[in-house]
């Protein structure tokens, strides 16, 4: 019997350090259409019964691998102040989505149901992220940092949609200035004057 969900508690880290580098390697060479867990086994020496028996699916997978290391976005985030706090979460972001398969991984959410991924999956994705920069703006306003009417949801588009936005649509990595131009302007929508 196959799980609903894949959950880090009922997979071995035996297996799952054993199966997401090597989803990670496949996602970079072939993208999320041509993902195939069959493939993943041959290449990577797996066994594919093995990995069925955790991950119901290649959807399932391929998301768990996406949120495998989301907590990397909010290491290092509590800086002591909103300026540095927002600057750390941004980097962490731009570090990711400079990847090959961080950016891959990005597209593949927003494609659409084609795509093999549905709703849940990018829901999954961006609350997600929306925790990590939810804590920033907590913390700020807890220090008193923030100005009074700050929609927490409309902070995180701030920051992020324009990170995000480059990454679809360029090839081209986001570079330190444009981080710095976008922290900059979060930055100012955000802190109490």
């Amino acid at each position: 019997m196959r799980p609903s969900e894949p959950s880090g508690d009922s997979i071995p880290a035996e297996v799952r350090a054993l199966v997401m580098p090597a989803v990670l390697d496949e996602l970079t060479r072939w993208g999320v259409e041509r993902f195939s867990i069959e493939a993943l086994a041959e290449r990577h020496h797996l066994d594919p019964a093995m990995v069925y028996r955790y991950w119901a699916d290649r959807r399932q997978l391929i998301v768990d691998a996406v949120l495998s290391d989301v907590e990397k976005v909010s290491s290092g985030t509590d800086t002591g102040s909103l300026r540095g706090d927002l600057e750390a979460l941004a980097r962490n972001v731009t570090n990711r989505i400079n990847t090959e398969i961080g950016c891959t991984l990005l597209r593949a959410l927003v494609m659409d149901r084609r795509g093999g991924h549905d709703e849940l999956t990018r829901l999954r994705f961006w609350r997600a992220h929306f925790g990590a920069m939810r804590a920033v703006v907590d913390r700020a306003r807890e220090r008193g940092e923030l100005r009074d009417d700050v929609n927490t949801l409309a902070a995180v588009q701030i920051l992020l949609a324009p990170l995000n936005i480059r990454a679809l649509y360029s090839d081209v990595p986001v570079d330190d200035d444009y981080c710095a131009a976008i922290v900059d302007m979060a930055w100012h929508a955000l802190a109490r004057r």
